[in-house]
This record gives C-alpha cells, sequence and structure tokens, in this order.
C-alpha cells in the first residue's frame, strides 16, 4: 500500500520540491543510494520529504507502508559495466555494501571512525 493522501514530497534536478500524488493503481519506488552507486546514477536516489498536507486535507488519513532492504554486506557494489559509458564514466570507487554502510553512518555521525 502507497501513500493514500497528500504529503510526499520529491526533489527535482534544480532543487524544487514536487509533490508525488501516486493514482490508486500506482506504486512509488525510491531507489536508494546503494543501487543509484551500483547503476552510475542511471537510477537516481531522490531527497524526498513528507510534509503537513493542506488544513482541508486533516482529516484524510495517510497511510504509507514503507519496505526497506539492505543487501549482504559483502555485495559487490562496483558500478555494473552496461552503466558506464563514454558519456557517463565511473562515478564511484569500487566497495562492498557493508562497507558503503559504515561510510554513510560515519557521514551521519552515527558511528565513530
Amino acid at each position: 500500500m502507497g501513500g493514500s493522501a497528500e504529503g510526499l514530497q520529491a526533489q527535482s534536478l534544480d532543487g524544487q520540491w514536487l509533490n508525488v500524488s501516486p493514482k490508486e493503481d500506482e506504486i512509488v519506488v525510491n531507489i536508494g543510494d546503494m543501487l543509484a552507486r551500483l547503476t552510475n546514477d542511471k537510477l537516481r536516489s531522490t531527497q524526498h520529504q513528507v510534509i503537513c498536507p493542506r488544513e482541508e486535507s486533516w482529516l484524510t488519513p495517510r497511510f504509507s507502508t514503507p519496505f526497506f532492504m539492505h543487501p549482504r554486506s559483502d555485495m559487490d557494489l562496483t558500478c555494473l559495466e552496461s552503466c558506464i559509458s563514454a558519456e557517463r564514466p565511473k562515478a564511484y570507487a569500487d566497495m562492498t555494501a557493508g562497507e558503503f554502510l559504515t561510510e554513510r553512518l560515519e557521514e551521519l555521525g552515527l558511528k565513530k571512525k
């Protein structure tokens, strides 16, 4: 089940916040940073937020069912060869999912170096 009322926004490439309003038969998929890295940003991880909806929507319940998945720590996140080209050179150093998670936790200050 996806979000059932307004409030979800995604940030466009130029920094604007856009309302995400899927239809009843649509779902919203946030790619995530690891998949973006694996695809050399062919699939982008998008900044997103949930805001307080307009007052007239306050009595409409907003249900959302997020599903988070993390690969095994030893999974190789080297950019896929099919996602690297002269127009899109490799953007990331090779690392595993575990190394990436450790790096991200350190960046967020949730783990000491």
